[in-house]
C-alpha cells in the first residue's frame, strides 16, 4: 500500500515497500501535505533487496522524474506541474541507493512519476514504483521569509497569524490581528468581547459595551443600569456597598481611600486617606511628608524632611518664643493690678460721698427747728424761732466746777 512510503521505516526490502500496480504505462505517487509548505529537499528510498548479484534492486527507478504541484495529479498534467528533478540512468546502470533531490520549491504536493519499463520486469508489463520511504524536508509557507533548517524549524519567526516550532500552527481566531506569542500560541491582545490565554471566552453580557480585561474577565468599564460588581452580576440595592459608588455602583472607591471605603453617591473617601495621600478623594500625593499630611489641605504634619537631612529643632526661635510668653504673662498681671485697684478706689470715692449725703439729710430732717407760715397771715419774718437756738444747743448748759 501506498502507507508503506511513509510510515518512518527506511528499511528497503519488498515487505517494507509500497508498490504501483502491474500492466500500467504510468505508475505514480503522491504526498499531500494538506497546505502549502515550503519545500527544501525530497529524499527516496527504492526497493533494494541486497548487494548480491541474484538480489532485487532499483532496476523500476530508472527514467523517473519528480514534480511538485498545489493541483492533485489526477487533475494535472506534466506540463502543469513543476518539474524538480529527471532521472537519464539508462540500463544497465542503475540511480543511487538513496537519492537526494534539491527542490526548493513552494507546494502542497509532491509527485514521483514514472513511464519506464525496466528491462528486468521478466513476469509482467508496463511501468511500475516500488518505494520504501520519500521523506520531504522544508519550510511551511508559514515562515517568514520561507527560511528554515533541515528539520523544519523556521529562523525567521512566523508570518502574522501562525506559531510553533516550524510556524505550523494558526493563532486563535479571536487573538487582535490574529497575533500570537510565537512559543505558546497566546494571544497578546483580544479582540473587543474575549479574554482568557486564547481569547476563547466571553467576556460578561453585562459589561458595559462588553468590555473586559484579557486576564480575568472582570468588567473594566463599568457595569450596564442596575448591575455592579466585578463581572457585574449583582443586582444594586437602595445602597452601595462600601466599596462603590455611583448611580450603578459600578465604580469603586479610591483604594487610597482608608479600607478603600467612599460615600455611595459621591465617591468621598469617608474614613479618610491611606498615609500619603489627601482630598476628597485622597486622589492627590503628599510630598516631602514623611509624617503624613493634612487630608483636605496636603500641609505636612510634623517637620518635612529635606533631602536626607534629619530635622533640627530652631534653639533661636525657642528662646524668643518663651521671652515673649514671659512678657505677656506679666503684663497681663500688672493689667490685673491696675484695674482691681481702680475700681476699689472708685468703690471707696462711692462710699464717701454717700456718707456726707446720708448725714446732711438727717440734718434737714431734724423735728422743732422751723414752722410754716400761717395761711392767714400777711407775712411774718422767716426765721422766727419758736423754741431754743442751734446756738444753745450747742453751748449747752452751764457747769459749775
Amino acid at each position: 500500500t501506498a502507507s508503506f512510503a511513509n510510515d518512518g521505516d527506511v528499511k528497503t526490502d519488498e515487505l517494507h515497500c509500497s508498490h504501483t500496480a502491474h500492466n500500467h504505462t504510468k505508475a505514480w505517487l503522491q504526498v499531500d501535505f494538506g497546505e502549502v509548505h515550503r519545500i527544501h529537499n525530497v529524499k527516496i528510498f527504492p526497493r533494494r533487496e541486497g548487494d548480491s548479484s541474484s538480489d532485487w534492486k532499483q532496476y523500476r527507478f530508472r527514467q523517473f522524474y519528480l514534480d511538485v504541484s498545489n493541483v492533485s495529479v489526477s487533475q494535472t498534467t506534466t506540463s502543469q506541474r513543476i518539474r524538480c528533478y529527471k532521472d537519464n540512468t539508462t540500463a544497465p546502470a542503475l540511480p543511487p541507493n538513496i537519492i537526494d533531490i534539491p527542490c526548493k520549491q513552494t507546494a502542497r504536493y509532491v509527485i514521483v512519476e514514472t513511464t519506464y519499463h525496466a528491462p528486468e520486469n521478466m513476469d509482467s508489463y508496463g511501468a511500475i514504483l516500488e518505494i520504501c520511504e520519500i521523506e520531504v524536508y522544508g519550510c511551511v509557507a508559514s515562515c517568514r521569509n520561507n527560511v528554515c533548517d533541515g528539520s523544519g524549524k523556521c529562523y525567521n519567526g512566523c508570518v502574522d497569524g501562525y506559531w510553533g516550532r516550524a510556524c505550523e500552527s494558526q493563532c486563535p481566531a479571536n487573538c487582535e490581528e490574529l497575533t500570537c506569542d510565537r512559543t505558546t500560541g497566546i494571544c497578546i491582545s483580544c479582540k473587543s468581547g474575549y479574554w482568557e490565554k486564547r481569547c476563547s471566552s466571553r467576556c460578561p453580557i453585562h459589561c458595559f459595551e462588553r468590555v473586559c480585561d484579557k486576564t480575568n474577565g472582570s468588567c473594566t468599564r463599568g457595569c450596564a443600569s442596575g448591575l455592579y460588581g466585578d463581572m457585574c452580576n449583582r443586582p444594586c440595592s437602595d445602597e452601595c456597598d462600601s466599596n462603590h459608588y455611583g448611580s450603578s455602583c459600578s465604580l469603586e472607591c479610591n483604594h487610597d481611600c482608608e479600607n478603600s471605603t467612599c460615600n455611595g453617591t459621591t465617591g468621598l473617601c469617608t474614613l479618610g486617606c491611606k498615609r500619603g495621600f489627601y482630598g476628597y478623594k485622597c486622589d492627590r500625593q503628599c510630598t516631602c511628608c514623611p509624617s503624613g499630611c493634612d487630608r483636605l489641605t496636603g500641609r505636612c504634619n510634623g517637620d518635612c524632611l529635606v533631602g536626607k537631612q534629619s530635622p533640627v529643632p530652631n534653639t533661636e526661635n525657642r528662646s524668643s518664643l518663651y521671652v515673649v510668653i514671659t512678657v505677656l504673662c506679666i503684663s497681663l498681671l500688672l493689667n490685673i493690678f491696675t484695674i482691681t485697684w481702680i475700681f476699689r478706689n472708685k468703690a471707696c470715692k462711692r462710699h464717701d460721698v454717700n456718707q456726707e449725703k446720708k448725714k446732711d439729710t438727717e440734718a434737714i430732717s431734724t423735728p422743732g427747728m422751723y414752722v410754716t407760715v400761717d395761711e392767714n397771715a400777711g407775712y411774718q419774718e422767716l426765721g422766727q424761732l419758736i423754741g431754743p437756738s442751734h446756738y444753745d444747743h450747742l453751748q449747752g448748759p452751764a457747769t459749775n466746777k
